[in-house]
């Protein structure tokens, strides 16, 4: 065994599922994991997520003196949340390298695209589009409502040869599936080193790097006017104030897919985007999570 590390693991009801991972996020920016509640319904349907239930939001940190001060320190802000219940047990690092692995399998997203864990034997239908990709350190495996949402709509979105911009990109999911539906260029990027890292290294190894450009930074990066296609999977926030920006990268008639919100937000983001000049054209559902799709005028 080569090391001793501790698992946390916060129980929270899932309007507070945001404010907990952003309480792990301060403490341990290696990131977090949010585990939905899930029920299987077969190997060609794969499962749905259990709405109501509590979900478990986890991440994981040595057990020396720093780790020590991490779990106490999230143990103290904790104590304000009464709903939110947090456990820390000890995890010897080969049980952790196995163990999260079960909770991983293939994820059928509801679109041509499906997302694959690379030590899953998988055989693609015709048709299908399979992007590999393991659980890392940056935020995208399929298995949230928003990444589904997000994937079915790029699925319609995406014409052979346009160009797509990925505003905070996390693991490059959406990015790497743009580029395998058949967009031209996909320009991503995202505010967190760890996860432009892990979206190059996962571009790579699905074969799209050349297509793939993945940058260190904001959406002011973009060049205006460059993308038929923009997508951002962040929060209500962010994708409230970053509409203007979005509107400017667009070409005219081009598309925005803006989630990472919750449905109650609809109408805060819906206003953000008309504002910017776009005309709403979908909104989705998955759970209680929402998507957004909006255009500007040709």
């Amino acid at each position: 065994m080569s090391g001793l590390w501790f698992e946390l693991t916060a129980s929270a009801p899932p309007p507070l599922v945001e404010a907990v991972a952003a309480i792990f996020q301060r403490h341990i920016p290696a990131g977090v994991s949010i585990e939905e509640p899930i029920e299987p319904l077969g190997p060609e349907r794969g499962f749905r997520v259990v709405e109501g239930l509590p979900v478990l939001v986890r991440a994981y940190v040595p057990s020396s003196e720093l780790g020590a001060v991490v779990v106490s320190r999230l143990q103290d802000e904790f104590a304000a949340l009464p709903e939110v219940e947090l456990v820390a047990r000890p995890l010897y690092e080969r049980d952790w390298q196995t163990s999260w692995r079960e909770f991983f399998g293939v994820v059928r997203t509801g679109s041509p695209v499906t997302v694959v864990p690379t030590w899953v034997e998988h055989t693609p239908a015709p048709g299908e589009v399979v992007i590999r990709l393991d659980p890392g350190q940056a935020f995208g495996t399929g298995h949230h409502e928003t990444t589904r949402l997000c994937l079915a709509a790029l699925a319609a979105a995406v014409r052979p040869g346009c160009r797509v911009l990925d505003v905070g990109t996390g693991s490059g999911i959406l990015a790497i599936a743009a580029a395998k539906l058949g967009a031209r260029s996909v320009d991503a990027c995202d505010i967190d080193p760890v996860a432009v890292d892990v979206a190059r290294a996962n571009a790579d190894a699905n074969g799209v790097a050349d297509a793939v450009r993945v940058v260190l930074g904001s959406l002011a990066a973009a060049a205006d006017g460059a993308y038929e296609v923009a997508v951002a999977n962040i929060n209500t926030e962010a994708d409230v104030a970053l509409a203007p920006a979005l509107a400017a990268a667009l070409t005219p008639g081009g598309v925005a897919i803006v989630s990472g919100f919750l449905a109650g937000d609809l109408p805060v983001v819906g206003r953000a985007l008309r504002a910017a000049g776009f005309a709403l054209r979908a909104a989705r559902h998955e759970g209680e999570w929402a998507l957004l799709e909006a255009a500007l005028p040709s």
